[in-house]
């Protein structure tokens, strides 16, 4: 049901076709509405402006700060409050997935936070991985501005508001293994809940801004270039349980302007022309170059991108894309040293896998089949 095109009988879609977004949460004045079953542009006139998608998860953001989502629900990261856990047969298990993009307009936090709000102290009592789940009381009226999937979580952060005094708050939900939502803990949420680390006057004047979800981490930049770390993304190594400042670049004086991390890769760009990447990269996606290593445990130059001012950065699978500013003389003088991919060398590429594809295949072909040992049946 990822696709959002209201067909769950659907194995896959080979053409594109038009999603299906329900307005079924709320109003511009944070009113609820009922589900009517219309598209929400048709109904309210309100236009996506932002997507991503997970593994089996697809969201997406209106132009009113709305948040809609469509897909599997089996780590919660519908945000829908529950997983629809039920029973097929006899030890299987399915899920109530959704098919259409439908709003999502409950967000938590924990009792604790709730206190911390309110200049209160937190309770001693509390265990760790019991925390008290209550309702934000102006949830009908968060907008979000930024939203972004990872395997199986989600992270998003709030619009600004107009008051000075309202700090943004960063919410996440879903899959909660490795701490990648930074609650602490490594436990499912099935709602929005905000992230209580970000709150408090360390933020007042450095508010997040950004929030980019990995496979099994999590990354969020903040007003000022800097940026918080938790999950995992290495294969080695301790998972990072809390948001941690990325203090290798903080303490530098490196203001980072765009961040991306995949499912072994984490990437931060600055406003010095400085591109940092760190995890594992066995075909090259860290882009370190040839004869460079192809993992780091820590932020290392990218040298190949050096005084390139980069505005956008995005990880996949095994590959890496970047956006490059080219407004002035500087940049252009950066771009020349970066290495220009040719259309004939992609044609020349495609070649070399089509002809090793009919290698392949002429191979298993050329094999004989194996027979079948029809030994005799020991006795017990």
């Amino acid at each position: 049901g990822q696709l959002g095109v209201n067909n769950a009988g659907l194995e896959m879609v080979d053409k594109f076709r038009k999603c299906v977004v329900v307005d079924g949460g709320v109003g511009a004045k944070g009113e609820e509405k009922e589900e009517n079953g219309e598209e929400e542009d048709e109904v309210a006139g309100v236009k996506i402006v932002q997507a991503s998608c997970g593994e089996n998860i697809s969201a997406l953001l209106c132009s009113k700060g709305h948040l809609y989502t469509t897909g599997s629900s089996e780590w919660g990261q519908l945000g829908n409050g529950e997983t629809g856990e039920y029973i097929v047969t006899a030890g299987r298990l399915s899920y109530a997935n959704c098919s259409k993009f439908l709003s999502r307009s409950n967000f938590v936090q924990s009792e604790q936070d709730a206190l911390l709000e309110k200049g209160g102290m937190p309770s001693s009592s509390t265990g760790a991985g019991k925390a008290k789940i209550i309702p934000l009381e102006d949830a009908r009226r968060i907008r979000l501005a930024t939203v972004s999937c990872g395997k199986n979580h989600i992270l998003a952060v709030e619009a600004a508001s107009t008051s000075s005094e309202h700090v943004p708050r960063v919410f996440s939900w879903g899959c909660g293994d490795y701490g990648r939502l930074g609650h602490t803990v490594q436990a499912d949420e099935y709602t929005p809940r905000m992230i209580g680390a970000f709150r408090g006057p360390l933020f007042a004047n450095n508010p997040p801004v950004e929030a980019i979800a990995g496979s099994t981490c999590s990354l969020v930049r903040t007003r000022h270039g800097h940026v918080y770390y938790f999950g995992k993304h290495r294969t080695v190594g301790e998972a990072t349980m809390r948001p941690t400042l990325v203090d290798a670049l903080a303490n530098n004086g490196h203001v980072v302007t765009a961040v991306g991390a995949g499912s072994t890769t984490v990437f931060c760009c600055t406003t010095n022309g400085v591109t940092v990447s760190w995890g594992h990269g066995n075909h090259g996606e860290l882009g370190y170059g040839k004869g460079e290593n192809k993992s780091s445990s820590k932020p290392k130059f990218v040298n190949g991108l050096d005084s390139c001012l980069v505005t956008d950065v995005a990880c996949g699978m095994a590959h890496t894309l970047f956006m490059i500013r080219n407004e002035d003389e500087e940049d252009a003088k950066a771009l020349k040293k970066v290495a220009t991919l040719e259309l004939e060398e992609v044609a020349q590429f495609i070649e070399e896998v089509k002809s090793r594809k009919i290698a392949k295949d002429a191979e298993e072909d050329a094999e004989p089949p194996k027979k079948k040992s029809r030994g005799k049946a020991k006795k017990n």
